[in-house]
């Protein structure tokens, strides 16, 4: 508030009056425009893992594998530093075609396409297989 009335005002009446100390709001505006070089090479670092990942890392992940490299760094503040870095996890879906490892069971091909049989009871069927009887 004291730094929108600044132009209006002077910086002295305007600490006295929201009692501030003045030299509070000056070192209030030094640490606003220090740049944060460590949280941005963090940034860096979380951008970094995330597209090895392929964008399938979330914060959880990014900050295992950060605490691996001994970098102090919790889940709440990877994923802020997500969010700062517009990037969002993104879980790939398998193809729906996809194999699941065991093949389906082919019952014997026994009427050998002789749909006809000569005698009752020769031939029996019961969902989808087929019997003889000799």
């Amino acid at each position: 508030m004291i730094a929108e009335l600044r132009e209006s005002f002077p910086t002295a009446i305007l600490c006295r009056v929201f009692d501030v100390k003045r030299s509070s709001f000056y070192e209030w505006l030094q640490r606003l425009s220090r740049p944060k070089i460590e949280r941005e090479e963090l940034k860096g670092k979380v951008v970094e893992l995330h597209s090895e990942s392929r964008e399938a890392m979330g914060s959880r992940t990014i900050s295992k594998h950060l605490k691996a490299q001994n970098i102090a760094v919790g889940r709440s503040l990877v994923r802020t530093l997500m969010r700062e870095a517009n990037i969002v996890s993104k879980q790939r879906q398998p193809h729906p075609f996809r194999s699941k490892g065991v093949e389906a069971f082919v019952a014997p091909n026994l009427l050998k396409r002789n749909f006809k049989p000569t005698v009752v009871n020769q031939v029996w069927c019961a969902s989808g297989v087929a019997t003889l009887q000799a």
